[in-house]
C-alpha cells in the first residue's frame, strides 16, 4: 500500500470516527436511561468496526511504526482541518439564510 493511499484511508477512517463521536454524545450521557443505552449499543459496534480497519491498514503498510504513526497522525490533523471547515462553511450559510 503506497503511503498516499494510507493517508487518504485514515483521513477517511478518522472522519467517520469524529462524525460518529459527534453525533452519538449528546444522546450519551447521566443521567443514563434506555436512549443511552440504544446510543451505546448502536455506535459501540460501528465504532468497534472503524477501529478495527484502523489497526487491520496498519499491518497491511510496510513501514516503519514511527511512520505509521506519523501519517495516522496526519490523516487524523487533516480530517479535523476539513469537518471545521464543513462546520464553518455549514453555520455561515445557514446564518446568512436566517438573516435575509
Amino acid at each position: 500500500m503506497s503511503l498516499a493511499k494510507f493517508i487518504v484511508y485514515q483521513f477517511i477512517l478518522f472522519t467517520a470516527l469524529i462524525l460518529l463521536n459527534l453525533y452519538s454524545d449528546p444522546y450519551i450521557s447521566r443521567p443514563f436511561t434506555h436512549i443511552d443505552l440504544i446510543a451505546t449499543c448502536i455506535t459501540a459496534p460501528v465504532s468497534i468496526f472503524l477501529f478495527s480497519l484502523v489497526f487491520k491498514m496498519y499491518g497491511s503498510l510496510n513501514t516503519r511504526f514511527r511512520n505509521k504513526i506519523l501519517l495516522s497522525v496526519t490523516g487524523f490533523l487533516l480530517a479535523a482541518i476539513f469537518l471545521a471547515g464543513i462546520d464553518n462553511l455549514w453555520f455561515e450559510i445557514k446564518g446568512k439564510m436566517l438573516f435575509q
